[in-house]
């Protein structure tokens, strides 16, 4: 839940009044943190150490609401520590706190003194329940589409529909890969699962909350060992949009935890049970995106050529046989010779079969690379000016490449 959804509950509508930081209003609510206990009151208390982010702070004590000094120091470590919003009685805001709530993007709400507080935090505290509950229910119908092979499409569409989304249209899934979370939890000394687990909800939340800026309001997400998986709902976003999307919430997450994200988006399908295979396309892209030595961090299944062909390819001895057809003999005599005959033919491959380029790349002198080119041509017996063999040569140094990184 948001600030922008306590406009829109019922029981709220004419107890509560949003009076400033109107741009904020996307930021999620964790739980509520009422700042009137004696620590807060103090001027010498670090108020930061009495929250961690995502509380509703809500202020009713006029000896703290009417001391600008302190208010204003309050604020500021608010959104240091990313609160949700904040919430002041009746006639008690100052325009300092509104000015800076506004340039803070800070939600500031007037409650009303007819809604009494303990009315308040019960409403809350209940849709904040009902919504963790009913996140837990779509992570299920989720989990049932992507790993139930024969679930009935007519009750996963109901459950869905119970929760605000339409299944009837086309989607494809986003897979977020946490690149580096082991050396980062171990840097940091880091054994607590709870801490742990924290971590991957706090991204899936904020993979919720970037979509819900760009109006999707309702989605399914769920975390997979080091993977969040997202439903994307394809007509929502157009490619630009999306990357542009996805690259916030890689950034957000890299600058909050410090954790490296790739993400794979697999194909867009039609119907339910086709999701699946967007969600083992995206999957894939995030090992075949280890291939292309890129610095990219989000890849798309559709955009990776010949390694989304051999990806549809499920004989994995079909591969391996076409593989050591053309190089075994090659790879045997490299370590026989602790050799690198098959790196350098597949840098001269690479190079458009241009001998001085490969040996500019790989760091070695002309007479050398004519050396190794020689062997090569003779272990091979393969005239590798032919467009055929060529051909034939890169397919099998992509399938060596593919089978080494989709079999981990």
């Amino acid at each position: 839940m948001n600030c922008e959804d306590l406009l829109h509950i019922k029981q709220l509508k004419e107890g509560l009044e949003l009076i400033a930081g109107e741009s904020g209003l996307n930021r999620y609510i964790r739980w509520l943190y009422f700042a009137d206990c004696i620590q807060c009151l103090s001027e010498d208390y670090d108020f930061g150490e009495l929250i961690h982010g995502g509380e509703l702070v809500i202020v009713t004590n006029e000896s703290l609401t009417n001391n600008e000094k302190r208010m204003l120091e309050i604020i500021r470590t608010a959104e240091e520590q990313k609160v949700a919003g904040i919430v002041i009685n009746e006639g008690q805001i100052l325009d300092s706190v509104k000015n800076i709530c506004n340039e803070l993007e800070i939600p500031l709400f007037e409650i009303s003194i007819n809604l009494h507080l303990i009315d308040f935090s019960q409403i809350i505290c209940k849709a904040l329940v009902e919504e963790e509950s009913n996140a837990n229910s779509m992570e299920r119908i989720l989990s049932n589409i992507l790993y139930v092979d024969n679930f009935s499409v007519e009750n996963i569409i109901e459950q869905a529909q119970y929760y605000g989304i339409n299944l009837n249209r086309s989607y494809q899934i986003a897979v977020f890969h946490i690149d580096n979370l082991n050396e980062e939890l171990q840097k940091l000394q880091i054994k607590d699962n709870g801490y742990i687990n924290e971590i991957k909800e706090n991204i899936k939340k904020s993979i919720k909350r970037e979509f819900n800026n760009y109006g999707l309001r309702h989605m399914m997400t769920l975390i997979q060992g080091e993977f969040a998986v997202a439903l994307i709902p394809t007509d929502m976003f157009s490619d630009d949009l999306l990357i542009m999307i996805l690259k916030n919430i890689v950034k957000k997450v890299e600058m909050s935890y410090h954790l490296q994200i790739v993400v794979g988006v697999g194909s867009s399908y039609s119907y339910i049970e086709e999701i699946k295979l967007s969600y083992q396309e995206a999957k894939n892209t995030i090992k075949i995106s280890n291939i292309l030595n890129s610095k990219e961090q989000i890849y798309f299944y559709n955009n990776l050529g010949l390694y989304a062909f051999l990806s549809q390819i499920k004989n994995d001895k079909f591969l391996d046989n076409y593989k050591n057809s053309k190089l075994k003999v090659l790879e045997d005599a490299d370590k026989i010779q602790d050799g690198c005959l098959c790196d350098t033919l597949e840098a001269y491959l690479d190079n458009n079969c241009n001998a001085n380029a490969t040996a500019e790349a790989l760091f070695i002198h002309r007479n050398t690379m004519r050396y190794r080119m020689d062997k090569i041509k003779k272990i091979l017996g393969t005239d590798l000016t032919d467009v055929s063999s060529f051909l034939e040569l890169k397919l099998a140094f992509a399938i060596k490449k593919y089978r080494d990184n989709i079999s981990v």
